[in-house]
């Protein structure tokens, strides 16, 4: 996929999958497989993995190689497959040429972390990406690589920069850029679900979520109230209507089913990823269990996830 294929293609419920670990803590290729299979028959848009939500920080080389491949091999064409790169300029160019070499869509590149570089050297890491892989990058706007609407069209003068995922928060910032920069990019609302409807006014096109994972029919069901509300028309990317889902207005589900589980991921620290997953688990899906340093749900949270699915029908 060319960056501007996979820009037209960053549309609609972007999923983040976590990546399965066993007991024993090893990596569960076949439940990773199996999940991947699972969201595109659910109808998301596109699947990222080695992202925050799959521990890309704790995977070791092979890992997250086997990660990569395997999602592609999973995916089978149905959605784009974007792999999350990170670390340094050098190992990061290496998962790059792999992600291509075994038919990843695109690159989501990772912010930085412990180093704080100048944005000189932000622009030479996009430079190498792009010699070292063909493949459209995605730029991560974060609390931990906060971009400014200069630099960030300094990345866009980069052919094979094709997105923008915006996980800081800051809508004039964000609504700046757009308006500097068009059509030039797709802009992608990385605050997931609950900033759904300001993000799509100022000019999102794409929603990413880690709660997609365990309930996919839910994440849809709000991207399509998303577009019915604001934008006004019927969503014209959406694979699968969530149309059993009752109440079916935007504000209803964030309020009774979207922000109590959201409360829920922002208790304790980590829980943004072990809720996902032990909510999967729950559930009959492939989560496993979060590596170290990341610890499991306490016994107390995890039984009020159980009550919870199951206020909001889905135990």
């Amino acid at each position: 996929m060319t960056p501007a294929e996979l820009q037209n293609n960053l549309r609609g419920v972007l999923a983040f999958t976590p990546t399965p670990f066993t007991a024993a803590d090893t990596l569960d290729g076949d439940g990773l497989a199996r999940h991947v299979d699972f969201l595109c028959r659910s109808g998301v848009h596109a699947v990222f993995v080695c992202g925050g939500v799959g521990e890309f920080f704790a995977l070791d080389a092979a890992e997250y190689r086997s990660c990569i491949r395997i999602a592609v091999e999973a995916a089978a064409r149905r959605v784009p497959v974007i792999a999350g790169i990170g670390h340094d300029t050098r190992t990061a160019c290496d998962l790059a040429a792999y992600a291509e070499k075994v038919g990843a869509d695109g690159l989501l590149v990772h912010p930085f972390y412990f180093a704080v570089p100048p944005d000189d050297g932000i622009v030479r890491h996009y430079r190498a990406l792009a010699s070292a892989s063909t493949l459209g990058m995605v730029v991560y706007h974060t609390r931990e690589a906060v971009y400014t609407p200069a630099l960030l069209a300094r990345l866009a003068e980069i052919p094979s920069v094709a997105a923008l995922k915006d996980e800081v928060g800051d809508l004039k910032t964000f609504g700046e850029m757009r308006e500097q920069l068009g059509s030039r990019l797709a802009w992608i609302d990385g605050m997931a679900e609950l900033l759904l409807a300001p993000y799509l006014a100022a000019g999102a096109q794409a929603m990413t979520t880690g709660i997609v994972n365990f309930a996919p029919a839910l994440s849809l069901a709000v991207w399509e109230a998303g577009i019915a509300e604001v934008i006004g028309s019927e969503p014209s990317t959406s694979q699968h209507v969530a149309t059993s889902l009752a109440p079916v207005t935007l504000s209803d589900l964030l309020a009774h089913k979207i922000r109590p589980l959201a409360r829920l991921r922002e208790r304790r620290k980590g829980y943004a990823i072990a809720v996902v997953k032990e909510a999967m688990n729950l559930l009959g899906l492939p989560g496993g269990t979060v590596r170290l340093p990341l610890l499991p749900m306490l016994p107390a949270d995890r039984e009020e996830l159980r009550e919870l699915l199951g206020h909001i029908g889905m135990l």
